[in-house]
């Protein structure tokens, strides 16, 4: 990482978010470590990178973890989901977040047996949660 002058707060909380079209920004607000907000705004033209390096070095974090230690993370609540295509037939699952944001993620073939699984037990501990 770059040399800083000073060191920079531990963000522990993503508050709230919001886009700045005039600008070609991102803003986003983060709960601080020992209380406090900090918020930042990202240019447009950054966005994908740093979503890629937070995403990587994560997953560097994570792989040095056994599970029982891994983190409770900060869920993405969802609106409404459904299935997309790409004119190449590929296709993907699209999810609108609270705050208007959408995550389209892409599904191999063979992941959609993987999904109906995994959709089925989620509805198994639901039904089970009812009682």
């Amino acid at each position: 990482m770059a040399d800083t002058t000073d060191t920079p707060p531990k963000l522990e909380i993503l508050l709230a978010g919001e886009a700045r079209p005039q600008d070609r920004t991102v803003a986003l607000a983060f709960g601080a470590a020992g209380g406090g907000k900090v918020g930042i705004e990202l240019d447009a033209r950054i966005v994908p990178a740093t979503i890629t390096a937070l995403a990587s070095h994560l997953g560097q974090v994570m792989s040095s973890l056994p599970e029982e230690d891994w983190p409770n993370f900060q869920v993405l609540k969802t609106t409404t989901m459904g299935l997309a295509m790409n004119a190449s037939g590929e296709l993907a699952l699209a999810l609108e977040l609270e705050g208007g944001g959408q995550l389209t993620l892409g599904l191999a073939k063979g992941d959609l047996a993987v999904l109906r699984d995994e959709i089925d037990e989620a509805m198994r501990i639901a039904g089970d949660l009812r009682h």
